[in-house]
């Protein structure tokens, strides 16, 4: 039976975004934690007599926005909202790391350092000591040498922990999610579906589509232990024409002659 004209929605949504004027498909999300399609208005008060009644009421200038929150990182998602496409290329990466010095006054970096920007330093009852500098460690107990990966102090630091610094290059492929004070998000495309339900357990897919979102251009992400990070995903909506009407902001349609099946997008998808 079809769903009827009174149901429930008590789920969140799937949805995808495309490229305003391409149409390209930018990314999918069927993790959302929540999906929120609102609009708002100006009110204007006419008053007037004595007392200053309001004597009539009207709205003017509707505004439309969608709300998701993202409990994943995607790096698709960040793209799209930093408004600058994510590179895929070996990185320079800076890497921290606390090393002990073995019995032979040997410690080894996890990774291979760019030639100028090692920096070792002794540790010292648990405090950062003074910087070594590079040279013959084995005459002199401030210095250290480096091949490749591995570096040698002087025989006086066996067993005590060095602390270094360093920049390496990642493998290639590595995604790069840059924010800079130019690049800012353009308009995009989003369609979702979701589902209702009536009284008589009827389901049907419910779809939206909104037809012309800009990301808001605010970022921020928090690394904090026992969260996951969530990830805000807003939009102002522009009216747009569709169909020949204009000032459309977005559409919610239930799709009262479909059942409902279950989840729509099968994954989030990346390049």
């Amino acid at each position: 039976m079809a769903l009827n004209d009174t149901f429930a929605i008590y789920d969140v949504v799937d949805f995808f975004v495309q490229d305003y004027v391409t149409g390209d498909l930018l990314f999918t999300v069927d993790y959302a934690e929540s999906f929120t399609l609102k609009t708002d208005a100006e009110k204007l008060e006419i008053k007037g007599g004595i007392g200053a009644p309001v004597r009539l009421t009207a709205s003017h200038s509707r505004v439309a926005s969608c709300e998701t929150v993202l409990p994943f990182v995607d790096v698709n998602v960040l793209s799209t909202k930093l408004g600058r496409k994510v590179t895929r290329s070996a990185q320079i990466v800076r890497k921290s790391e606390r090393l002990l010095v073995s019995a032979d006054a040997k410690a080894a970096l996890s990774q291979t350092p760019e030639t100028g920007t090692l920096k070792v330093y002794a540790i010292t009852d648990g405090n950062l000591g003074k910087e070594l500098s590079a040279g013959t460690p084995g005459d002199k107990e401030d210095e250290y040498s480096i091949s490749s990966k591995d570096i040698t102090v002087n025989t006086a630091l066996k067993g005590e922990y060095i602390r270094v610094v360093y920049a390496y290059e990642t493998d290639t492929g590595t995604p790069l999610i840059r924010v800079t004070g130019k690049d800012f998000p353009g308009y995009i495309v989003i369609g979702g579906e979701g589902y209702g339900e009536d009284e008589n357990g009827n389901r049907a897919p419910v779809a939206f589509t909104c037809y012309r979102a800009k990301p808001t251009a605010e970022f921020e992400m928090t690394f904090k232990t026992g969260e996951a990070t969530n990830v805000p995903f807003n939009c102002d909506l522009s009216a747009d024409l569709v169909n020949g009407e204009e000032s459309v902001f977005f559409d919610v349609i239930p799709l009262v002659g479909e059942k409902w099946g279950g989840a729509t997008l099968g994954g989030g998808d990346s390049e």
